[in-house]
């Protein structure tokens, strides 16, 4: 192995593989809970409407817990959650779809690993990505999914996990340097 500080990896990202990046990304996985909550927020204002109604108009008598209109907003709980999360999967899947067109169709992706300032360089841009406590990288079979950040403004890349030899002993090189430094999460996909 040559004492040259950078790692140079070069190889195309296919779209299916940048779509599994985006949904496990932790951006996309937080929003997928606040659409859970927001649900879930909604039931609250929605039984309590009902019980509301059932009061002032219907004249019946306040009770808080009604088996009937219970069970009615324990269903509409359920059935706003699984409407909602499919809804959101599909919107996830365009905008990763998008993101792809703009970022990866049809180009070869450039990754640069500094063994000395411990940074990645990602992409044409070139966007300084440091290997720190806020990086994670998470192992799959085929393919390392590496994110920096929780925020809209974080950084995902991919790093596939097989190829030529000298592709694999890149990876390995870069996995050893960042492993020994201690600070990245790495884990492996469930």
């Amino acid at each position: 192995m040559s004492n040259d500080p950078s790692i140079l990896l070069q190889y195309s990202v296919e779209k299916e593989d940048y779509i599994e990046l985006f949904s496990l990304s932790p951006f996309v996985k937080r929003l997928r809970y606040f659409a859970i909550a927001a649900n879930f927020l909604l039931l609250v204002i929605v039984y309590f409407a009902m019980v509301f109604v059932d009061v002032v108009l219907l004249n019946n008598e306040p009770a808080i817990f009604q088996v009937n209109l219970l069970i009615f907003s324990v269903v509409l709980f359920f059935i706003s959650c699984v409407y909602t999360l499919l809804k959101y999967k599909n919107i996830s899947k365009t905008q990763a779809e998008e993101n792809y067109e703009d970022r990866y169709s049809g180009r070869i992706f450039r990754l640069e690993y500094n063994k000395h300032s411990r940074e990645f360089l990602v992409g044409n841009r070139k966007r300084r990505v440091p290997a720190n406590n806020e990086l994670e990288i998470v192992k799959t079979e085929r393919k390392l999914f590496v994110y920096w950040r929780k925020d809209k403004d974080g950084e995902i890349f991919l790093i596939p996990n097989h190829g030529d030899e000298c592709h694999l002993t890149n990876v390995n090189a870069i996995m050893n340097d960042v492993q020994s430094k201690g600070k990245v999460k790495i884990r492996t996909a469930k």
